[in-house]
């Protein structure tokens, strides 16, 4: 276990030169919770590692509006997109939320959970760049009064899948989850996903 300041390069080339080069693996890559910018990362050290086996992303805020003002272009694997598509104001202070009402908030928010999906490289059949190749299957439950969707993208060097799981209610809408496994593939940790 190591709790590592991403946003920071220096920190990164750290963890490139005493973990992810000295690990054979298999390493798994949790990362819950992150904040804007934090969850390109995260994408980022999956794609370059590949000793990284599993990856488990639950993003939270989207970026803030100053990559627009910079006209930023964000670029992970080989997707790429325009930062005024996922970014906004509004930030919490301790527990109150200063900006926009969150429910404007959801659609910006399921865009940046589709670009981080796509941005998961998974090899050379995943190549065409639209995240989505090789074997996909997108499927719609209901359970009663939970509704629940996913995407399952198969490639020869892997799996991924972006999944709604309620858990926020009451306004809250993040509840996109991101997996990711390199081969040779767990079955049961699927099913259990």
């Amino acid at each position: 276990t190591s709790k590592q300041n991403l946003k920071q390069s220096c920190n990164q080339r750290q963890m490139k030169k005493y973990m992810f080069d000295k690990i054979d693996g298999p390493i798994v890559i949790l990362a819950v919770h992150l904040c804007g910018t934090l969850s390109l990362k995260a994408v980022d050290m999956f794609n370059e590692h590949d000793n990284v086996q599993f990856f488990a992303l639950k993003p939270c805020c989207l970026p803030a509006m100053i990559h627009v003002q910079r006209e930023e272009i964000f670029r992970i694997g080989k997707h790429e997109f325009d930062a005024g598509e996922v970014c906004s104001n509004g930030s919490f202070n301790k527990k109150n939320w200063n900006g926009p009402p969150r429910w404007h908030l959801e659609n910006k928010f399921n865009v940046w959970s589709d670009h981080l999906f796509k941005g998961i490289d998974l090899g050379d059949a995943d190549a065409n760049n639209s995240g989505t190749s090789g074997v996909i299957s997108i499927d719609h439950q209901n359970d009663g009064a939970e509704s629940k969707s996913w995407i399952v993208c198969k490639a020869g060097d892997g799996s991924k899948e972006k999944r709604e799981i309620k858990v926020q209610v009451d306004g809250g809408f993040q509840n996109q989850y991101i997996f990711a496994e390199r081969s040779p593939l767990t079955p049961q940790l699927w099913e259990k996903v």
